[in-house]
């Protein structure tokens, strides 16, 4: 898929890495002990993450979460790798989410701050307003009904507003199992494009 990417117009290719897995035993016991224990960042987070990047070597790193500090994640040590030994060191970005002490809106090549984030002015640092078409969830949701998604107006109206101050949009559309696109997921998307 990354190759297909690359090959086609020269995409860049964006990579979602969520830090933590609430119902993962290995979390579950880190988060008990006040995040003092490392077990699931060091058998899992961290080893996926030096994966994803040697492997797929990827423009962007969109982090995800978290709960505890950017210490219990590691998140400077990987970083810091990032940006001076990976293979994407000179062409990598990330946003602000590797820990809940302080780092969101003040550390990243973008901030992400929060869900639906949109300052209402221009700001001297890149940001991103990450919203999804659903307004009820992030996934796909096989109960959902029409009136649970955004219309065309208002992903409009977040478009032209976060681009005015100055933002990116990320538009979430929430696969089905399978990975195909719904319908009305398509449409908006479609209906944006044109």
């Amino acid at each position: 898929f990354v190759k297909a990417l690359r090959k086609k117009n020269n995409i860049k290719v964006g990579l979602y890495h969520s830090l933590f897995e609430w119902f993962n035993p290995l979390y579950i016991q880190d988060a008990k002990s006040g995040f003092k224990s490392q077990n699931f960042v060091a058998r899992k987070t961290m080893p996926e993450l030096y994966e994803l990047v040697t492997q797929f070597k990827p423009d962007v790193i969109w982090s995800d979460g978290p709960d505890g500090p950017a210490s219990y994640w590691n998140s400077t040590e990987f970083i810091a790798w990032l940006y001076n030994d990976s293979p994407v060191k000179d062409t990598v970005v990330v946003n602000d989410r590797w820990g809940n002490d302080g780092i969101m809106c003040k550390h990243g090549d973008f901030y992400t701050c929060d869900d639906h984030y949109n300052p209402g002015k221009l700001l001297p640092h890149k940001w991103e307003n990450c919203f999804t078409i659903d307004r009820k969830a992030w996934v796909y949701r096989r109960e959902a009904v029409a009136a649970d998604f955004l219309s065309i107006d208002e992903i409009i109206e977040q478009l032209v507003t976060t681009v005015s101050c100055g933002g990116n949009i990320l538009v979430n559309a929430g696969p089905r199992p399978d990975g195909k696109i719904g319908p009305i997921f398509e449409e908006r998307l479609r209906q944006m494009g044109q």
